[in-house]
């Protein structure tokens, strides 16, 4: 007897093809045929029909690029995942995995990413007779996935090996370039999570301290993947007026070692970059997979991005942690010459500040006293309130805050995102992150259902299969990930909704607010949400690297 059958439904399978009606039925977790509609055994109990009543019917959708980390550990995120028809996720990304840190800088690495994953749980802190703290599941990928495999969890989740967190962990945030015994530590820590199960390596060459790497850096650190079929995911160095370049540097390191290459959160940020920089962009991806390098990338559906306030530093200012970038700042002489560089265009890092204007740079997260009220606000409108130079504020800012601050920056283009997005390699993403406190992004809450409702249903700028594709098919591939199709043998991650009832209210100034209009989602067979309605069903599986 089978768990489920579903009927009267719509099927869009996850592969680009046209929907067709079907039935599906569900055994072990799994789908175990997909048959004609209206063929269903006699005597079946009602109980076990899960009617579609000719809604669609697809994969569960598949978020390759999120920043849940700790979240997972504590099954913190499962109901806003499932609720917007997530069932598989991957974190870790953009270098800034919570494993492995290691031992020796473990404090300082994991204050630095608290602005992204936010803090850690308490119940993974140890103190030691001295009072310092370390976390011993985040030492190693593999504590840390151990502890993954604890959690009962209504949702898939991978995870990626952050490079940047593999580097702070052999050398801390010091600039230069790495030891011959800092590099094997490297290769160590970097061959033991491809063990414990990573699905690929992320990057995050904008940020510490992976900024410190230039392209023979970078291919000498990321060595043990050479001719192999593991992924690098890549936050580039720049996305403004340096992005071409930026691309072509982490091209050239993927040909080196002859493995896939996958760009993170594509974007063209600054006006002048808008609609030239993108089909510059694609031609350059068309011209390297030609050449023999498989190349994928993914984006979000909006067009305000979310990150750290610090990134706004250039990297010779991030260079040493959190104590010494804050030293920095309070130097009158070095903010003078900071704001000097700021106010200029560079092709040498991502001036955001130059590129979008203070007017465009939102706080998101601000926990001091002082500044703890003006969450949401611009700089500019917090200069203007504060009777304070930006460039000063910014600074001052950060000193306040510990460099723990999060920012919303309006940098890019519609027509620009949707050229990306309808590029047949183009996957779909939220890069969700969770700082402590302050406000979230929308896209955390909404971003797949976002394009379903404005993209597909309103707009039609997407057929049906086509978005569905870059939620769940193309994804899979990607990361060669079991999820993602519906086709007898698959994991049976599924969701049923009618595109009418889709609904998004997570905006950005109520972010924090869960879809509507999914009449079921379920994960491994059993139902996580039912009319809007959910539970954890604990049936989510761990998604580990397997061969291709």
């Amino acid at each position: 007897m089978t768990d489920y059958m579903i009927i009267n439904g719509i099927i869009v399978n996850g592969k680009n093809e046209p929907p067709f009606p079907g039935n599906i039925m569900i055994e072990n977790g799994t789908i175990r045929e997909i048959t004609e509609p209206g063929k269903i055994p006699t005597n079946y109990p009602k109980e076990k029909l899960l009617d579609a009543k000719g809604g669609y019917v697809t994969p569960g959708f598949i978020d390759i690029h999120r920043h849940g980390d700790w979240e997972a550990l504590k099954c913190g995120d499962d109901e806003l995942l499932n609720r917007q028809g997530i069932t598989s996720v991957v974190n870790g990304n953009c270098g800034l995995s919570v494993a492995p840190v290691g031992k020796g800088h473990s404090g300082e690495i994991l204050s630095f990413l608290s602005s992204v994953t936010g803090e850690l749980p308490e119940e993974y802190v140890v103190t030691d007779t001295d009072g310092k703290q370390s976390c011993t599941v985040a030492e190693t990928f593999q504590s840390y996935m151990d502890a993954l495999g604890k959690t009962k969890r209504s949702v898939n989740t991978g995870m990626l090996a952050g490079n940047g967190t593999i580097r702070a962990a052999a050398a801390g945030y010091i600039p230069g370039a790495l030891s011959k015994n800092e590099r094997r530590l490297v290769w160590k820590n970097l061959e033991e999570s491809l063990a414990a199960g990573a699905l690929g390596v992320s990057l995050g060459v904008a940020y510490a301290p992976e900024f410190e790497y230039d392209a023979k850096g970078l291919t000498e650190a990321l060595m043990p993947l050479k001719d192999t079929d593991i992924p690098i995911t890549t936050h580039v160095r720049s996305e403004g007026d340096g992005f071409v370049e930026s691309v072509k540097e982490v091209i050239q390191v993927a040909k080196a070692l002859h493995i896939p290459l996958h760009i993170s959160h594509v974007k063209c940020i600054g006006k002048k970059n808008w609609g030239v920089r993108c089909r510059e962009i694609l031609e350059l991806f068309r011209q390297t997979r030609a050449e023999g390098i498989q190349l994928d990338f993914d984006l979000y559906p909006y067009l305000t991005g979310s990150t750290q306030l610090v990134h706004l530093l250039p990297p010779e200012c991030q260079e040493g942690g959190t104590e010494e970038i804050i030293e920095r700042l309070q130097d009158s002489v070095y903010r003078w010459h900071l704001t000097q560089i700021l106010r200029k265009p560079s092709r040498h890092f991502e001036n955001i500040v130059e590129l979008a204007g203070f007017d465009q740079i939102y706080a998101s997260t601000l926990h001091s006293d002082k500044y703890m009220a003006m969450t949401g606000k611009s700089l500019a409108e917090i200069a203007e309130i504060c009777r304070e130079d930006p460039y000063n504020l910014l600074y001052d800012i950060l000193i306040a805050e510990n460099c723990q601050a999060t920012m919303l920056d309006t940098i890019a283009s519609e027509e620009d995102m949707l050229h990306f997005l309808k590029d047949p390699h183009a996957n779909l993403i939220s890069d969700a992150t969770y700082p402590t406190g302050g406000r979230y992004h929308p896209r955390v809450y909404g971003a797949f259902p976002k394009v379903l409702a404005d993209y597909v249903r309103d707009r039609k700028v997407f057929s049906i299969q086509e978005a569905v594709y870059k939620m769940t098919g193309r994804p899979s591939e990607v990361l060669h990930l079991a999820p993602g199709a519906l086709e007898p043998g698959r994991p049976a991650d599924i969701n049923i909704f009618h595109l009418e009832n889709i609904q998004v209210p997570a905006d950005f100034d109520h972010p924090a607010q869960l879809c509507k209009g999914f009449d079921y989602v379920l994960t491994a067979g059993e139902i996580a949400v039912k009319d809007d309605r959910w539970q954890n069903t604990g049936s989510g599986k761990i998604l580990k690297r397997t061969e291709k």
